[in-house]
């Protein structure tokens, strides 16, 4: 096992590192990594995740319903906790505590779940990744644009004028790799409840929500993907790894690590205690074999680059958000074999 590891994460950390040099030697401007950005999560890990779901037999995935329960569950739960810790220990604004808890409870599952999970668990951990980006995209990244949007209404109330929609442009020094596209509210005051559909819309129409979707829908209606299609779209969607680690390594080489309380206590929120707590719950519902490994290593993935995308467009927790995701990163090459080899 420990064998099958090692031959996992260390072809991670070797395109990390790899997109990382590319990132530091500015070898690739922002048209270009936004770009290699829509290929991955437009193009590539829709088509990994709908093959990846649809080649799961009817009969597993009605047995799975407890582990798709226990990411909701586990994924909602450490969010609320974070936003709790940020706010009332860490004494954080509502913005900032709004973006501690996302890096909390999201997993980077569209970037580094194609790589790890695939490598080992195979096709079947599709359903870990697409449940775990789902759950996020649909539930806490609207809840935390909403928490920004009431405190930048709040702000702006006092201080703004401009009433057109200003274009969001986000200071990344290699490009942007923003896993899902927020608009830019911030220059003006809308109503709570438009934020929250905007936001929902935003997400639904992300590939990489609908398109394991559609592929769940037709295996538990029984419907049978043809062959061809199946090849078609893997030959696509096999690049999805590759890509995405390339791109994250990018996103690294534009930040610095900046070691405090609020970012020492995110990382271990999210490296530690979330996978703890997907572990307690797969354990309650029932979960029976590899599932509770694939709950488990999901869990224990580096904060979503979303996290210091949202914190750029809104100016605030920057700083700490960046460095949250750097050091889970390298938590992650700890982690996920420590947590691998004990859980059985």
């Amino acid at each position: 096992m420990l064998v099958s590891m090692i031959q996992v994460l260390v072809p991670v950390l070797f395109v990390l590192l790899l997109g990382y040099f590319a990132g530091r030697k500015r070898e690739f401007d922002t048209v270009q990594v936004a770009g290699i950005n829509e290929l991955t999560l437009n193009f590539a890990l829709p088509a990994s995740l709908f093959v990846g779901i649809v080649d799961i037999p009817r009969a597993t995935l009605l047995q799975d319903g407890g582990f798709v329960l226990a990411v909701v569950a586990a994924l909602i739960g450490i969010y609320l906790i974070a936003l709790i810790v940020g706010g009332v220990v860490l004494r954080l604004n509502s913005s900032a505590a709004a973006l501690f808890a996302l890096g909390a409870g999201f997993p980077g599952t569209p970037f580094f779940g194609p790589a790890v999970l695939g490598g080992l668990f195979g096709q079947s951990s599709a359903l870990a990744v697409a449940s775990t980006a789902i759950v996020a995209n649909l539930i806490l990244v609207p809840l935390s644009v909403v928490i920004l949007e009431a405190a930048a209404a709040g702000q702006g109330s006092r201080r703004r004028s401009a009433a057109s929609v200003a274009a969001v442009a986000v200071p990344v020094g290699t490009g942007s790799t923003d896993p899902v596209t927020i608009p830019d509210y911030s220059s003006r005051q809308p109503a709570m409840s438009a934020v929250v559909v905007r936001s929902l819309s935003t997400a639904v129409k992300r590939p990489y929500v609908w398109a394991p979707v559609i592929g769940l829908v037709l295996v538990l209606s029984g419907v049978q993907v043809p062959s061809l299609i199946d090849a078609m779209l893997n030959l696509i969607g096999q690049t999805t790894s590759g890509l995405s680690l390339f791109v994250s390594g990018l996103m690294l080489a534009a930040y610095s690590v900046k070691l405090n309380a609020a970012v020492a206590i995110n990382a271990a929120l999210k490296s530690l205690v979330l996978p703890v707590l997907m572990f307690v719950l797969v354990v309650l519902l029932g979960v029976h074999g590899p599932l509770i490994r694939e709950a488990v290593v999901a869990a224990a993935l580096p904060s979503a680059v979303i996290v210091p995308m949202l914190a750029a467009q809104y100016k605030t927790y920057q700083s700490e958000a960046g460095s949250s995701m750097v050091l889970t990163i390298v938590l992650m090459m700890v982690v996920v074999p420590i947590f691998f080899l004990i859980i059985h």
